[in-house]
């Protein structure tokens, strides 16, 4: 645990090793024989240590056995069909709902990008360490997770300077909802206004629109504020 923020990302994830992990999970429901069939996939990736062990834990968590709290969303995008279009913002939404570790590095890289349209990686690291804890771990840690989000292709990573990357991936209708879904979930949030989605610096500018379109795991109410979205219990 990291001071209430769960488990670290210790590993930086590739779009294509996230996608095996989507892939075996899709096919493969339970996490005991899921396990062992990424595990093999993994190895025409990673070595064999990697695969067995600290690669197999981090994606694991993210698309065969998510935590409990985002177990429901994670399920939604495995069934669906019309969201394999947009991979990114797949694992992005997934990275945030299962690791509120790598949202905190988001939030401090998007406030940056926004304000100053560069931030240094070091800074980054400083700024992630006075909110989580400043221990060599969370350093790695959140060196991991702003190069997971580079490959991603949701920022840019050219030596230590990070920067907004020219093309964000556009957003499928169906993942709108799904990534303020995971926006609350890696705030810890019960409430999100609607009027803030498109500002939260979590998302690294991507322009989601607050809408439900059908989605099952989300509500909205009108209050005098606006429009807020709350999860369904």
């Amino acid at each position: 645990m990291a001071n209430g923020y769960g488990m670290r990302l210790d590993r930086d994830l590739t779009l294509e090793l996230l996608s095996v992990a989507y892939d075996v999970a899709r096919h493969d429901r339970d996490p005991t024989t899921s396990r062992r069939t990424l595990e093999m996939r993994l190895r025409d990736h990673v070595s064999d240590q990697e695969a067995g062990n600290k690669t197999k834990k981090c994606l694991t968590r993210v698309w065969l056995n998510p935590p409990a709290e985002a177990a429901a969303m994670i399920g939604w995008a495995l069934d669906r069909e019309d969201v394999l279009g947009a991979p990114a913002i797949l694992h992005f939404g997934a990275l945030l709902a299962t690791y509120p570790f790598v949202g905190v590095v988001a939030k401090v890289v998007g406030s940056h990008l926004k304000t100053e349209g560069q931030v240094h990686a070091r800074d980054v690291r400083a700024a992630v360490q006075k909110v989580v804890g400043g221990t060599a771990t969370v350093d790695m840690a959140a060196r991991k997770s702003y190069t997971t989000l580079a490959h991603l292709g949701l920022i840019t990573k050219d030596g230590q300077a990070l920067s907004p990357t020219d093309s964000l991936p556009e957003i499928p209708t169906p993942l709108a909802p799904w990534l303020i879904h995971a926006l609350l979930l890696t705030r810890r949030s019960t409430a999100v206004d609607a009027s803030s989605i498109t500002t939260a610096p979590e998302l690294l500018g991507l322009r989601v629109a607050a809408k439900l379109d059908s989605f099952p795991l989300l509500d909205v109410h009108q209050e005098l504020s606006g429009r807020v979205f709350v999860p369904l219990a």
